[in-house]
């Protein structure tokens, strides 16, 4: 023989089981929302990285160049140094607007997409 539950017995699983799956729900949202943040960053470092080989090797490349059409080799290298020294400066006193800025809106805008639901995904 079953037992029967009263209305309130009924309200308080239904309530129960309503908050299980919302805390599950809430684990899955972050656990996707943390992957996705982790696999952006991996993928943008390792690009950062061969982006800074190419530099490097460009960069030498081209001071040697530098230094030969001035005569002296030494003198290529100072002056992509200064170049450099100057684009560090500016990067420096704009970095707010130029660096950080844009970096902080697409990681605010990452971590709050909303995934679109289907029909079926709807609740009932």
């Amino acid at each position: 023989m079953e037992e029967k539950k009263t209305p309130v017995e009924v309200l308080l699983d239904r309530g129960q089981s309503y908050l299980k799956t919302s805390v599950q729900l809430f684990k899955f949202k972050t656990t996707d929302k943390v992957a996705e943040v982790l696999s952006n960053l991996t993928s943008g470092l390792i690009i950062l990285i061969l982006i800074t080989l190419l530099f490097v090797n460009l960069n030498i490349g081209i001071a040697l160049l530098i230094g030969d059409l001035l005569g002296k080799i030494w003198l290529g290298f100072l002056i992509l140094s200064g170049f450099y020294g100057l684009a560090g400066i500016l990067i420096y006193i704009f970095r707010n607007s130029w660096i950080k800025k844009p970096i902080s809106n697409s990681v605010i805008k990452l971590l709050l997409k909303e995934e679109e639901m289907d029909e079926d995904e709807l609740p009932v």
